[in-house]
């Protein structure tokens, strides 16, 4: 399986979820794999799923929010609050040095101003629920409360997987072959995996080779879902935010000038 095998067009994924939810020995097999242990929120119902370590209302959200549309499930954002903050993790930094994008340039580039919300040198490697904006409270609250500013009822959505994950491995190469599985019935994974620097040994390390173990054991591939346009994908304004939550965020005191 190479990295473009993993993914699922979109359409399909949509007519496969419910093909597949409706499978009572898939669901057993999948359970059996899990040892029960199946998030509840996802039993109800397959939904749209996004993982990152804190909800934020960037411009990769709106994305997902119109993906899921597209495939017509209740979308779930989970969260890994008891991962450590680190800095140098792209998708990290960008919650504590938030870039507002404020318009594009008579080139048609785009213009972003940066504003820190956080003291990277007080918070490097704390806990991500304890870490604190320059104002003193929480980063996770500042995002969220930006979230349900926006849309109120989006709290019912978020989800902290951290107990999840620590009971099915901690690190990567113990706990994604269980995560995966999750989308082998119960919802559809709207991600983008990379190949480079940053991010290629957990990709083609840890990723691939997760997603081919479970093909070959089940006999079919988790729903992967492209979220970003490949040709986009590595893109940093997908970690950007709209010029309209700088005045909110300023408002707060959260922005370190």
């Amino acid at each position: 399986m190479n990295l473009d095998d993993i993914y699922t067009p979109l359409e399909e994924a949509k007519d496969e979820i419910k093909k597949r939810w409706e499978d009572k020995g898939l669901q057993k097999r999948v359970e059996e794999f899990l040892g029960g242990d199946i998030p509840d929120f996802l039993q109800d119902s397959p939904k749209a799923y996004l993982a990152r370590h804190i909800s934020s209302l960037n411009f990769e959200l709106l994305r997902f929010e119109d993906r899921a549309n597209d495939v017509g499930l209740e979308f779930i954002l989970s969260e890994y609050l008891e991962d450590k903050y680190i800095s140098i993790n792209s998708l990290k930094h960008h919650l504590g040095k938030m870039f507002f994008h404020t318009g594009t340039d008579k080139n048609g580039g785009k213009i972003c101003v940066p504003k820190k919300v956080i003291d990277f040198n007080k918070n490097d490697r704390k806990t991500i629920k304890d870490v604190e904006t320059v104002a003193g409270r929480k980063l996770v609250d500042l995002h969220h409360d930006i979230l349900c500013e926006e849309f109120p009822q989006i709290k019912f959505n978020i989800k902290d997987i951290s107990s999840w994950v620590k009971r099915n491995g901690k690190t990567p190469n113990l706990y994604y072959p269980r995560f995966l599985s999750l989308f082998l019935r119960n919802g559809i994974l709207f991600e983008n995996f990379l190949a480079n620097e940053e991010e290629e040994k957990i990709t083609l390390d840890i990723i691939v080779p997760a997603m081919s173990f479970l093909k070959e054991k089940f006999g079919i591939k988790p729903l992967i879902v492209r979220l970003l346009p490949k040709e986009s994908e590595e893109d940093s304004f997908w970690c950007y935010y709209h010029k309209k939550i700088k005045d909110y965020v300023h408002d707060k005191k959260d922005i370190n000038c």
